[in-house]
């Protein structure tokens, strides 16, 4: 076992400096004149190799990246005093250097170097005081840069949501909210160490996309976060009837959507969180999305019979990111008995479903008065009044169109306060399953509330749909500023 030899890295967040143990051996001779160096660098946070590390001698060109099994080796060292420094994204996330004190190389030695990343123990106790930790062993910690410069991004502010248990077993929503330092660096102390939720960067009125974040190891949670100064935005309006802006820039996004078997998915749905353009997949599971905005982002992902998924991107202006390989659920059926009335109620309070449900303007279904078990969207909407449904004519999907208008018969359609962008006739079928629908809202004409009016379509029928996908997050988030 090597593990008896791994010491400290040398140098941890905020300069402060930890010794370093350097183990010795007499291995192969080295080239005449010069001196090698072997070892292994460790990554104690996720107890395993780090592979793709950089680790290089000081004052010379010699360098070497570690392979799979963390493992590097470096010949032709000239004689004399050099520090050894170790580079990967990791250290930049965690905010820390690893660079060793001083070491004598000596012509014709070999010698063993082993670099260990502090463990996540380790760094929560170094960056949190004894009374944060008191609150929960755990820390969140990470950069935020302007994904444009890369420059720190000053004046943001990261905002954490997630569900603290108590002793019965309740979930109540916490939010810790705090702003970067001059570095762009920030650290949230205090955490469960087991806890999952979401995380969103603020700066100057720029919010980055809503992204999940969690602690496994008991101590340490990573997650370094891009948002821009300033933002391009289509103005539209949001569910409560304020406006709301869509981002949009220069930034693009390809990918590949698969099953939990690796098969490609053709049509599924791909989006920004938020609005704004939408790709399907190709054939071979492919998709290319762009007019994005920079930062990090946050993607949705929408197929008949899989779950709703979203992924997290990073994302420049005038640059392709890759979302790599996105991998969808299959759906989880939905039991009847199974679902939390009073809590679905307070999420669609807060949506202001309930709100615009009393005033009578408009049709409403909820609760039981869904018909979960329908083949399909179209069908649940022949409950509602005044809307004409026909096939397509490809033996799946129907039309659903306004009885009330036959001159037009236009209906714009929002999906979780969305508006959805139709690619084909009756699509909606194909990606909003009736067993997560949890309220609709039909409205005819005038009696459309403003919020779901598009410019230039106030004659047209609104359906608005609100999914478990939806009501899940309003559960457990606070509404951010």
């Amino acid at each position: 076992m090597r593990a008896s030899r791994w010491g400290l890295a040398a140098a941890v967040v905020c300069c402060l400096i930890l010794p370093t143990r350097v183990a010795r051996a007499q291995t192969a001779p080295a080239a005449s004149g010069f001196s090698s160096l072997q070892g292994f660098v460790i990554d104690s946070i996720h107890s395993g190799p780090l592979a793709k590390a950089v680790v290089l001698v000081e004052g010379t060109d010699r360098s070497a990246v570690t392979d799979a099994g963390g493992h590097y080796k470096l010949d032709s060292i000239p004689p004399g005093k050099h520090r050894v420094a170790l580079l990967n994204p990791l250290l930049d996330t965690l905010g820390i250097q690893i660079r060793t004190p001083e070491l004598t190389f000596t012509a014709g030695e070999s010698r063993d170097l082993d670099l260990p990343i502090p463990s996540a123990q380790r760094i929560a106790s170094v960056l949190c005081t004894p009374a944060q930790r008191n609150r929960g062993p755990a820390v969140m910690i990470g950069f935020v840069r302007d994904p444009d410069t890369k420059a720190p991004a000053i004046g943001s502010k990261v905002s954490l949501v997630y569900d603290d248990v108590d002793l019965i077993g309740r979930k109540k929503p916490v939010v810790r909210e705090l702003p970067v330092d001059s570095s762009g660096f920030y650290r949230i102390c205090g955490l469960p160490g087991q806890m999952s939720g979401t995380v969103q960067v603020f700066r100057n009125g720029v919010s980055s996309g809503e992204v999940p974040i969690e602690v496994t190891n008991g101590f340490l949670a990573l997650r370094a976060f891009s948002v821009a100064k300033t933002q391009t935005t289509v103005v539209m309006k949001g569910d409560s009837g304020k406006v709301k802006r869509v981002a949009t820039g220069s930034a693009k996004v390809t990918g590949k959507v698969v099953n939990k078997n690796g098969q490609p998915l053709r049509d599924a749905r791909v989006m920004l969180q938020g609005g704004g353009n939408v790709a399907l997949t190709k054939a071979n599971g492919t998709f290319e999305l762009d007019s994005l905005p920079s930062g990090t982002q946050a993607l949705e992902i929408r197929k008949l019979g899989y779950s709703v998924t979203q992924v997290a991107v990073e994302l420049a202006a005038n640059e392709t990111a890759s979302a790599s390989v996105v991998t969808m659920s299959d759906a989880v059926p939905l039991l009847a008995t199974m679902r939390v009335e009073a809590k679905e109620d307070q999420a669609l309070s807060d949506l202001g479903y309930l709100q615009r449900k009393k005033t009578g303007m408009g049709f409403y279904m909820d609760g039981n008065q869904i018909n979960h078990e329908s083949l399909s969207f179209s069908d649940v909407m022949r409950a509602a009044p005044g809307l004409l449904i026909q096939p397509t004519g490809d033996g799946r999907t129907y039309v659903i169109s306004d009885a009330r208008n036959p001159a037009n018969g236009c209906v714009n359609f929002y999906v979780d306060g969305t508006l959805w962008q139709q690619m084909t006739p009756g699509d909606i079928d194909d990606y909003v399953r009736p067993a997560e629908l949890v309220a609709v809202e039909v409205y005819h004409g005038s009696e459309t509330p403003p919020q779901y009016q598009p410019p230039g379509q106030s004659g047209c029928a609104t359906i608005v749909a609100w999914t478990q996908a939806k009501t899940e997050t309003m559960l457990h988030k606070k509404k951010k500023p």
